[in-house]
Protein backbone atom coordinates (compact mmCIF):
# COMPACT_ATOMS: atom_id res chain seq x y z
CA UNK A 1 0.00 0.00 0.00
CA UNK A 2 2.85 2.38 0.78
CA UNK A 3 4.35 1.82 -2.67
CA UNK A 4 1.03 2.67 -4.35
CA UNK A 5 0.78 5.86 -2.29
CA UNK A 6 4.32 6.90 -3.19
CA UNK A 7 3.59 6.25 -6.86
CA UNK A 8 0.41 8.33 -6.55
CA UNK A 9 2.38 11.21 -5.02
CA UNK A 10 5.11 11.03 -7.66
CA UNK A 11 2.63 10.94 -10.54
CA UNK A 12 0.50 13.77 -9.21
CA UNK A 13 3.48 16.05 -8.48
CA UNK A 14 5.08 15.36 -11.87
CA UNK A 15 1.86 15.96 -13.77
CA UNK A 16 1.11 19.03 -11.64
CA UNK A 17 4.52 20.48 -12.45
CA UNK A 18 4.11 19.71 -16.14
CA UNK A 19 0.70 21.35 -16.21
CA UNK A 20 2.10 24.39 -14.41
CA UNK A 21 4.81 24.77 -17.04
CA UNK A 22 2.20 24.37 -19.79
CA UNK A 23 -0.12 26.92 -18.21
CA UNK A 24 2.64 29.50 -17.80
CA UNK A 25 3.64 29.07 -21.44
CA UNK A 26 0.01 29.38 -22.58
CA UNK A 27 -0.48 32.67 -20.74
CA UNK A 28 2.60 34.03 -22.45
CA UNK A 29 5.20 34.09 -19.70
CA UNK A 30 8.17 32.04 -18.63
CA UNK A 31 8.44 30.07 -15.40
CA UNK A 32 11.13 32.50 -14.22
CA UNK A 33 8.82 35.46 -14.73
CA UNK A 34 5.94 33.60 -13.10
CA UNK A 35 7.96 33.21 -9.89
CA UNK A 36 9.13 30.33 -7.77
CA UNK A 37 6.52 30.73 -5.04
CA UNK A 38 3.68 30.82 -7.57
CA UNK A 39 5.14 27.78 -9.32
CA UNK A 40 5.24 25.84 -6.05
CA UNK A 41 1.69 26.71 -5.05
CA UNK A 42 0.24 26.15 -8.51
CA UNK A 43 2.02 22.79 -8.77
CA UNK A 44 0.83 21.84 -5.29
CA UNK A 45 -2.80 22.73 -5.96
CA UNK A 46 -2.87 20.87 -9.28
CA UNK A 47 -1.14 17.88 -7.67
CA UNK A 48 -3.71 17.73 -4.87
CA UNK A 49 -6.60 17.93 -7.34
CA UNK A 50 -5.08 15.17 -9.44
CA UNK A 51 -4.22 13.15 -6.34
CA UNK A 52 -7.86 13.06 -5.30
CA UNK A 53 -8.83 11.51 -8.63
CA UNK A 54 -5.90 9.11 -8.62
CA UNK A 55 -6.78 8.00 -5.09
CA UNK A 56 -10.15 6.84 -6.35
CA UNK A 57 -8.83 4.99 -9.39
CA UNK A 58 -5.69 3.52 -7.83
CA UNK A 59 -7.53 2.38 -4.71
CA UNK A 60 -4.95 3.73 -2.25
CA UNK A 61 -7.64 4.78 0.27
CA UNK A 62 -5.79 7.90 1.43
CA UNK A 63 -9.07 9.78 1.69
CA UNK A 64 -11.81 8.42 3.94
CA UNK A 65 -14.95 7.08 2.32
Amino acid sequence: MLVKRLILAAISIAVGFGLTILITMLIGTTPAEYGAIYMIFTTLSLAVALGIWLDKFMGTNILPK
